[in-house]
């Protein structure tokens, strides 16, 4: 049931979200995090509770049944001019994205995003108001005194290297292979500086429209280009008086690299459509898994602005050379995500401990992480074991457990006398988890005949999982009802 906004809490967050799952997944987070909000199904129950001035953040999905996300937003700016306005899209719906913050979005989250996204930038909007939310500044002390797991030597080394630049305003260029957590050092760097009462804004890169990127950077004035139809600060201008994180700073085009440059010099930004300059007290970190002074030699990214950059390099190492911190951050995700889908007694076995640390881990701790969720999705008993972990030594995923003897097998499959099907997938098979898991889930359910109930049991999952899962695949477009 739907509740109303009071306006006497400062910055009640207003989520609209047709999904059941989703819903109360991001309620669980905001929950946890002690921030106040009301949830809603429909676009058109919350347009009665817009108004000008009000002091509330509205993130809504943007398939949504009747009004959709977009139409929402075009509502909101005219009934509350102000309200900072969220919109949630599947990975497959960039370009919504964009027509979103063309249409005056603040920001966007493309699903499936982690619960830190969210908060951050619910955070950040919430502090740009006349007050701080007393709920913020509690998660802001918490954080600072959160740590990173690790206890292997070659990861403490590189936290102690971060603690000696931390408390400085000296530009960082944080480098390693996708997956070994960057964004986690930034933002410990961040909590341990001088700034981190101020916001910390992130923004990848790779991920935003180069036609769009410039202006979520800089900002743009009101009629500066079509659709520009009011002010927008941009990141810059957001992350003022604190951190502001570039993430795949190699995938930024030549021309902005140029600009960039030149406000890192003058401390100054000007947005498009403007000739007045806007003054940028900002801490610039940046981050790379590409090697940027062969990226100079190429051709590809300025030398100037890599030396602005890298003024203090950071390497943050493999998970396959740091392997004393393997089991630790698989019990910590392991505690997440049972949690989150309801298996709360479920450990990891011996074997599939001895698997994890002799693994090579080439996704580093996402894969891991993957690898962990994936398990508790997976195993039928409250021990994960090897065949749970999928995995093999050629870093790919080994087999599939399939717990009904009838369904058909990906391959010639080994029976064993309690029933389990062991159907092999090439080790050469090129796909990656995400893909793996989808086909298999995808085709326990044809075999079912779309029947859920049956295909929860046999898959070993709970039917929450389940359509949480499938409703990630509708939005990318894998599934249809």
């Amino acid at each position: 049931m739907d509740n109303s906004v009071d306006q006497n809490k400062p910055f009640p967050v207003i989520l609209v979200e047709d999904d059941d799952d989703l819903r109360e997944a991001i309620g669980i987070t905001l929950r946890m995090k002690k921030i106040d909000f009301v949830t809603h199904q429909k676009a058109e129950t919350v347009l009665p509770l817009l108004q000008p001035g009000m002091r509330t953040i509205l993130i809504s999905d943007y398939r949504l049944p009747g009004m959709t996300g977009l139409d929402l937003l075009k509502a909101a700016q005219k009934l509350a001019p102000d309200l900072p306005v969220v919109i949630m899209t599947a990975f497959a719906d960039t370009k919504l994205a964009v027509e979103a913050l063309k249409a005056g979005a603040r920001d966007f989250l493309i699903k499936p995003f982690v619960p830190d996204q969210l908060i951050e930038i619910i955070t950040r909007h919430q502090a740009s108001g006349d007050e701080l939310v007393p709920t913020i500044e509690t998660s802001k002390i918490e954080a600072k005194h959160s740590s990173i797991i690790a206890v292997d030597p070659a990861m403490l080394a590189t936290l102690t290297r971060c603690d000696r630049v931390a408390t400085t305003d000296t530009s960082i260029l944080i480098t390693g292979e996708s997956g070994v957590g960057k964004e986690v050092i930034a933002r410990r760097i961040h909590e341990s500086s001088k700034r981190s009462d101020g916001p910390y804004v992130a923004l990848n890169c790779a991920a935003i429209p180069e036609s769009l990127l410039e202006s979520i950077l800089f900002g743009h004035e009101k009629g500066s280009f079509t659709g520009a139809t009011k002010v927008q600060t941009g990141k810059f201008e957001q992350a003022n008086g604190g951190t502001l994180f570039l993430d795949e700073i190699g995938e930024m085009p030549a021309p902005l690299q140029a600009k960039l440059l030149r406000v890192l010099q003058d401390k100054m930004v000007e947005r498009l459509g403007s000739a007045e300059p806007v003054k940028a007290d900002v801490r610039i970190i940046a981050a790379t898994n590409l090697n940027l002074q062969d990226q100079v030699k190429k051709g590809k990214f300025r030398e100037d602005l890599y030396f602005r950059l890298a003024v203090f390099p950071i390497l943050v190492p493999e998970l396959r050379n740091r392997p004393g911190d393997i089991l630790p951050l698989a019990e910590f995700f392991l505690k997440r995500y049972r949690f989150n889908l309801g298996r709360e007694s479920i450990k990891l076995g011996p074997d599939a401990k001895n698997c994890l640390q002799s693994y090579s881990w080439p996704g580093n701790v996402r894969e891991l992480e993957n690898v962990i969720q994936r398990s508790v999705l997976l195993c039928d008993t409250d021990i994960i074991g090897v065949a749970d972990l999928e995995l093999d030594e050629n870093n790919t995923f080994s087999q599939v457990i399939v717990q009904n003897e009838e369904i058909k097998p990906l391959e010639t499959p080994q029976i064993p006398q309690n029933g389990t099907v062991i159907a092999s997938i090439p080790s050469n098979s090129g796909k990656d988890i995400e893909t793996v898991e989808r086909e298999h889930i995808l085709k326990i359910l044809a075999e079912v005949n779309g029947n859920r109930s049956k295909a929860v049991q046999i898959l070993g999952i709970s039917d929450r999982a389940l359509r949480y899962k499938l409703k990630s695949y509708r939005d990318a477009g894998y599934f249809n009802d």
